[in-house]
């Protein structure tokens, strides 16, 4: 007895839900997506790795998610800071206080 393909399983005619992807060649995903989820195996229903500590490639933390929030937030107040002393600096030589 040989095995059947996915081609004659999940044929043209099948009624359960597909894989909601798209593939290279920008036709749909023809393979059935995963119990609970919109898409196969191929396209992401397996979740991923694990984040943080836990994944074999961690190493230090510097990208984690967090680390890379922290430092946005640090440049973003940085610029701010700098946006402010800018208006104070023209505001300073407009007045006559500070001259160049």
């Amino acid at each position: 007895m040989t095995p059947m393909s996915l081609s004659t399983r999940f044929g043209p005619d099948w009624p359960g839900q597909r894989c909601g992807a798209k593939t290279r060649r920008g036709t749909p995903c023809p393979n059935p997506s995963m119990a609970g989820r919109q898409k196969c195996r191929l396209h992401g229903a397996a979740g991923g790795a694990p984040k943080g500590e836990r994944n074999g490639n961690y190493r230090h933390g510097h990208f984690t998610q967090e680390a890379i929030a922290a430092r946005k937030a640090r440049v973003a107040t940085r610029r701010a800071e700098m946006a402010e002393l800018r208006a104070l600096e023209r505001l300073g030589r407009s007045i006559g206080l500070i001259r160049d």
